[in-house]
Formats: C-alpha cells, structure tokens, sequence
C-alpha cells in the first residue's frame, strides 16, 4: 500500500559527515513550531551532546544574537557531501529464518544507491564478456560485487550501497527498523583481500576463473576499494538511519519509532548465526538519541506469533525508541 501510494519516482538524499545532528536539531524546530532557539535552551536540551562537534561549533559562532535560526540549520553547506538515489522496495522470505521479520510478514525497505560519481568508476573496472553464457544470463552487476544476491537490494536503478528495512503499522501510528545494512562495503573489502594476497602470490589464474568480471582490472579493484569506497565506510550507518528518519517525517508522516536491540533482533527474528555488528544495535541507535525502554510496539503485542515468542523469553526484552 505504501509503495502504491508514494511510488517509486527518484528520490534524491544529500548527506555528510554528522548531518544527522542538524537534521535532529531541526525536527525540534518543528516540533515547537519555532524558526529560532536559545543557544541557553539548545545546550540544556537533549541534543547538547551535539555541540562538540565541529560542524556545530563553527554554525554557534556565528549566532551572535544568543539564538539559533532554523534557516541556519538547513542552509549549512559541507564540501564532502554525497549524492545518495534513494528507492523503494519490499522483503518478503517463505522462511522464517531467511525472512527474518519480528512478526508474520513483510517489509518495506529503503534502499541508498550510490551516486553517478561511483557508478562510473566503477563500471570501468567490469568488463562482463569475459562471462561464459550461463553467468551472463544470471549475472546483474548491480546486484553486488559478485552479481548475486539474495538480499533486499534495488535490482534495476542500484548501485545499492545499503537499506534499511521497515516493519510499518499506519493504524497504530508505529514504525519497527528491523535492520540497518548494506553487503557492498564488505564484500569489496574482502575482495579486495583477496586480490591483493592473490597478485602477491601471483596466482592470476585462480583470479581469472573466480572474478571473470574484473580480469586485467585487479589492481585497480584494489585501488578502487581503498581509496573510492574508503569515504563511504565513516558515513554509510548513520547516513542510511538518517535518510529513513527523514523519509518516515516527511512522506509517510507521524510514526512512533522503534529500533530493536542486538537482544530483541536475534530474538524475534528467528536469527540463531551470523548475528550483525552488535554496534549498529546499541551505539548507531544511541547516537541519534533513541532511549532504551521495556514497552514493547503495540504491532507485537497484537501478534499472536510474536506474544508467543515474546513470553517465551523470561527477561525484559528492550527497544530502543525515539
């Protein structure tokens, strides 16, 4: 239903380093229906953890009147800022244990494609007639590295840098993030391990028959991985929960937003190996000021599978909200 009603027209995300902070700073704004603040109130508010930070520092200086303005905010201009095509998408497994979703279902995902600058640098490593004709016909180039995935990435538009899947429920006003992350950082990092140790030993042939894509562009895949991907690696975290939070306010509307726990996530979604970085479940969520707490969403407690596995866990299971 949301995808019937926002569509999937080209959506363009602006981010830098820290625009999080601004970005929260905002939405106070907004909130109390004010264009300035006292700079007295912002550093006793909840965002004064945000002040230390250059990007702040150097916009305060400027507030010679004692207070900030809202303008201020949404006109700071960064240098080293990325140009992300935001799409839409949904996530559905048969599996449970594939799906991984707190309750029965589906998800709605939001997907941070790589701007034009990457993509051409990229393409110029890939040269994919070097394929025989069975990986061809299977091979999509902007699916991942390796041209496969099973993983809920843009499949025509990409490049998909990461996603961030959502559990939505409009009638209790609820928004459930279910996970934040991205395989295109990591499998490069590992292919590029790979290449380096390969070139090393010169084993060019074993190279040749597992990655066809990039033959003759080994080095340069290297090259690529350390120093075109390296910016990317500092933001992609904040930057995705960013683009979603600002996705829920300004198109979906006034949500309520959970964020699970490392405990929570593998719990009621089934996952029992390979479980995710613990920090993009405590310290991402923390940074952008979601509050532990026992309330559980009203969506899982409505659930009949999920209040099975939720009594089932004898503990307090946590959120994170914000």
């Amino acid at each position: 239903m949301v995808l019937d009603c926002l569509g999937n027209h080209r959506r363009t995300y602006r981010y830098f380093k820290d625009k999080y902070c601004l970005d929260l700073i905002a939405e106070e704004f907004s909130v109390a229906k004010e264009d300035e603040m006292p700079l007295h109130a912002l550093r006793q508010g909840r965002w004064a953890k945000f002040l230390h930070k250059p990007l702040l520092k150097s916009l305060l200086a400027d507030c010679g009147s004692g207070k900030l303005r809202l303008d201020q905010l949404v006109s700071v201009y960064h240098p080293k800022q990325y140009v992300f095509n935001l799409s839409l998408g949904k996530w559905y497994r048969s599996c449970r244990c594939c799906q991984q979703t707190s309750r029965p279902g589906g998800s709605l995902v939001l997907q941070l494609n790589f701007e034009r600058r990457h993509n051409r640098v990229y393409e110029q490593l890939l040269d994919l007639s070097f394929l025989d004709e069975y990986e061809r016909q299977h091979f999509n180039a902007k699916v991942d590295i390796d041209g496969y995935s099973g993983h809920p990435v843009n499949r025509v538009r990409g490049y998909t840098m990461s996603w961030v899947r959502l559990d939505l429920d409009l009638d209790r006003g609820e928004c459930l993030i279910e996970e934040v992350q991205n395989d295109w950082l990591r499998d490069a990092a590992r292919l590029a391990k790979f290449f380096t140790v390969s070139l090393r030993k010169e084993r060019v042939a074993a190279l040749e028959a597992s990655n066809p894509q990039f033959r003759g562009q080994y080095e340069e895949f290297v090259r690529y991985e350390n120093e075109v991907l390296k910016p990317y690696r500092g933001i992609w975290a904040e930057a995705s929960l960013a683009a979603v939070l600002e996705f829920l306010r300004k198109e979906v509307g006034s949500l309520d937003i959970y964020y699970h726990t490392a405990d929570s996530g593998a719990r009621l979604k089934g996952i029992k190996n390979y479980f995710p970085p613990k920090s993009l479940y405590s310290s991402l969520p923390e940074k952008f000021g979601f509050q532990l707490t026992e309330q559980v969403p009203d969506m899982l407690k409505s659930n009949r599978v999920t209040r099975r596995c939720l009594k089932a866990i004898k503990e307090p299971v946590k959120f994170y909200r914000l």
